[in-house]
């Protein structure tokens, strides 16, 4: 190794992983609101996951358009995005779900055998999405050894599809009238992703059409996340037991006041 390489730092810097590390620095800002009891934390967190995703959608693409990349340049890019990814739509999804089943001092667990159940189905969740992306390296350098055509399908699930089915959850839960968050809607549906994610059925990988609708998704659940000013994290003021700020859960509550004076 020459001077030249010494000084420079481990890893690539180029824009064909910019996206990649971005996506992972908002997946890290949204662990950071899961944990935090501000207003509207839950609600950060899930538009930090959708960005994520964003970002996931167009990073190798990007990284397609530098056509003097070295093989090394390219077995980065797959690690780095499987390692990004793994810390995106694994580790931060299923810690979503874990704060909601263990609780804390404001919004307390009610059954924890549920809350043991609901720990571990996160935890196969976050396996599956790391058996998942370990083969997908595999697979992909294997096939670039073998093809220099894009990929045009997956075999099962990609764990980016979490960033739009977790958010549809909740808004979905919202806009029901739920007045809790949704611990076991959505902790089905990790499950049904952890087994999706390892089960090889083949799935056409979105184009250009499929990414536009798939941002026309996104777009549609952002705006359903900000008018339903849902997901709220209760302050002093309000009832510790409300996660929602749901405006039927908010009468119930002044109506109990009115009636306890």
């Amino acid at each position: 190794m020459d001077k030249k390489q010494r000084l420079h730092l481990l890893g690539v810097y180029n824009y064909t992983v910019i996206l990649t590390y971005v996506g992972m620095l908002f997946a890290f800002a949204g662990i950071h609101f899961v944990f935090s009891n501000n207003d509207r934390s839950f609600i950060l967190a899930l538009l930090c996951l959708m960005v994520a995703g964003l970002m996931d959608m167009f990073d190798g693409k990007v990284a397609s358009t530098k056509k003097n990349r070295t093989p090394s340049e390219k077995l980065f890019g797959i690690q780095i995005d499987s390692m990004a990814d793994i810390i995106s739509y694994g580790v931060f999804p299923s810690l979503i779900v874990y704060k909601l089943a263990i609780g804390d001092k404001q919004y307390p667990v009610e059954h924890p055998w549920q809350a043991r159940i609901v720990i571990c189905i996160c935890a196969l969740y976050l396996l599956c999405a790391l058996i998942r992306l370990s083969y997908f390296n595999v697979d992909e350098m294997e096939r670039q050894n073998q093809t220099s055509e894009s990929r045009h399908e997956y075999r099962g699930l990609p764990v980016t599809s979490v960033a739009v089915v977790l958010p549809a959850v909740f808004i979905a839960s919202y806009f029901m009238g739920n007045s809790r968050p949704p611990i076991n809607t959505a902790t089905i549906f990790l499950l049904i992703m952890a087994i999706a994610f390892i089960t090889p059925f083949k799935m056409l990988k979105p184009h250009l059409i499929g990414k536009i609708v798939l941002i026309l998704i996104g777009l549609v659940e952002l705006a359903l996340l900000l008018l339903g000013k849902a997901y709220c994290v209760p302050t002093a003021e309000k009832d510790p037991s409300i996660v929602f700020e749901n405006k039927a859960t908010i009468q119930e509550i002044e109506t109990k006041s009115e009636e306890a004076f």
